[in-house]
Parts: structure tokens; sequence; C-alpha cells
């Protein structure tokens, strides 16, 4: 079924006319995320305001397609291969997207997310979305029921301490937040209680996170500013390699995701492109840059401020 309704997409969508002679459309600007979800890739084009899908990862950018281009600094976007959730970050509020016979269409706005919706993952095992808001440090549970995404629940995570939280990622079973307080903080999920487990302290230099996976025997964690770095053990930072250079960014290394055999990281802020590797038995090669739309350019500055980030 989802082939089909994937196949339909493509073959019934037309390109949106509102975008095609657009320039902010032609290029990227700040990608903060990039995902492969029942055989399509999507990125959230943040500071251009839009979400794009493609069956082929390496289609110039002016060729995806539009999924939304009203939707304020979407940072993620996670789903069950028929229901999409992303953040509406700079209106408070997630948006809803289901995958029909049609195509897509958004189906439901959430609102009241206050604090900056930042990070949405969808979780199998659980069969939930969770959302976390960096500045009021809330995880939100939702769950489908009759098709429809359902708040479940809303917790405030006290021991963030009011720090700013970009992103949280699901290892081993644990929800580990970065950075939190200056500190790597790993709490249970799978019960509902989002219970602190473990807490990892974190030296200066690192503590502006963006992001934590677990990769094979190393942890890679990317930091606000100019920062690629990958450890084994999240005790001893003294251990960590520079991934930066090795890698060849220019700009803000932020999210990562792991499809197709291949790490995938976005760069963001004053570099726009989006970089891969290939990992075998904790050794990287095939470092390749994706798309790369280097510095801003006027239209997508101008773009940038239609709406708030």
């Amino acid at each position: 079924m989802l082939v089909a309704l994937i196949a339909l997409v493509f073959q019934s969508t037309p390109t949106p006319t509102h975008a095609a002679n657009d320039s902010y459309a032609d290029r990227l600007y700040s990608p903060m995320f990039i995902t492969k979800i029942a055989g399509l890739y999507f990125i959230a084009d943040s500071w251009n305001h839009r979400l794009l899908y493609s069956k082929d990862v390496k289609l110039p950018i002016k060729d995806w397609k539009v999924l939304d281009n009203d939707i304020a600094a979407p940072h993620s976007i996670a789903g069950n291969g028929t229901i999409f959730v992303s953040e509406d970050t700079g209106r408070d509020r997630l948006i809803v997207y289901t995958l029909t016979t049609k195509g897509f269409v958004r189906t439901q706005t959430i609102a009241g997310i206050k604090g900056r919706p930042h990070r949405t993952i969808y979780d199998s095992a659980t069969r939930k979305f969770y959302v976390l808001t960096s500045d009021t440090q809330n995880i939100y549970t939702l769950s489908i029921k009759d098709g429809k995404v359902l708040v479940d629940s809303k917790k405030n995570l006290t021991y963030l301490e009011g720090a700013y939280v970009r992103s949280f990622s699901i290892i081993d079973g644990k929800m580990y937040f970065v950075s939190g307080p200056n500190q790597i903080l790993v709490a249970n999920y799978q019960d509902g209680t989002f219970s602190l487990q473990e807490k990892y302290d974190v030296p200066p230099g690192y503590r502006s996170m963006n992001d934590i996976k677990k990769m094979g025997n190393y942890y890679y964690i990317t930091v606000y500013y100019n920062q690629f770095i990958r450890l084994k053990d999240l005790s001893d930072f003294s251990t960590a390699e520079d991934l930066y250079t090795k890698l060849g960014f220019k700009g803000i290394p932020y999210y990562m995701t792991y499809f197709d055999g291949k790490v995938y990281v976005t760069e963001i802020d004053s570099y726009s492109a989006i970089r891969s590797f290939k990992l075998y038995d904790d050794e990287i090669s095939q470092i390749q840059v994706i798309h790369d739309y280097g510095p801003p350019n006027a239209a997508v500055l101008n773009r940038k401020r239609i709406l708030g980030t």
C-alpha cells in the first residue's frame, strides 16, 4: 500500500508553481535535517521556511517537491510512512501531514506547543511521536488514533534546569538530551516517566550541542559553533576526535541521520550544505557533499525574514 501511495504522489502531484521561479527555491538555507521515510527523502529547509521531499536524494534542490512552503523554520520531520509531523517552530505549533492516494495533505495543526518545538522523533518501539521544546524544556508524547495525532502527555524536564536544549536521540532504549545544563542527560521514556538515569558532564567548548548519535563503538556529537567530534566514552571528553576538519565542514554541523548505508550530516548558518560518509568497523570513508549551496545570498536572507525562526 505504501509503495502504491508513494508512486501516486510522484505521478499526480505537480511541483508548486509558486516556487518555480523564486531564487530562494533553487537553494538550501540552513537545512537542519534530512531523513528517509518509506522510500522518500525529506529535508527541513529551515530558514527558507519549507519542507521538501524527493525520490532521489541527489536531485538538485530546485527539482525537489515542496511539501509545505508556509511553515516557520521547521527543524525536523518524522513519520510512520503515512502520518508525518513537523515543527512550525516560529509559531509554537506542530503540523501533521497525511500521505493519501492524492499525495500529501496537511491534515492537522496542533497549536499551543509553547517554547519553540525543536525536534520530533517517531519511535517505532512505542509507536509514538516525541517532541522537545528547546526554550521550555517540555517533552510531548503524541499517538495516532483513527488517523489523527493526539497529544498524550506533556512533561517538564526539570533536570534540564531551564537550559536551551536543541535535540534528543533514542539510543539503546533510552533518551539522550544534549547538552542541558552542561551535561548530557539520559532518561527512561518507554514507561512515560522520562525519569533521569544517567548524566555526563560536558567540558567547556562542547556545551552548546546540537545532536548526538551512537554508531558502531562511538558517540558522534555536533556542536554550535563549528565542532563535530566522536568518542567512545561520554565520561572522557579528552579522547574526543575532531571530525569537523576531516569532513571538510565550513558551517555549523547540525543534525545527523543514518540511511542508505551512510551517515548524513546537515550544515547550517554561515554555510548551507549536506554531507555524507560511510562507516565500516568505525572507519570513515567515501566522504561526499551531496548538496552544497555555500554562504547565504540576498534571496534567502530575505526569505528568512518573513517568518520567525
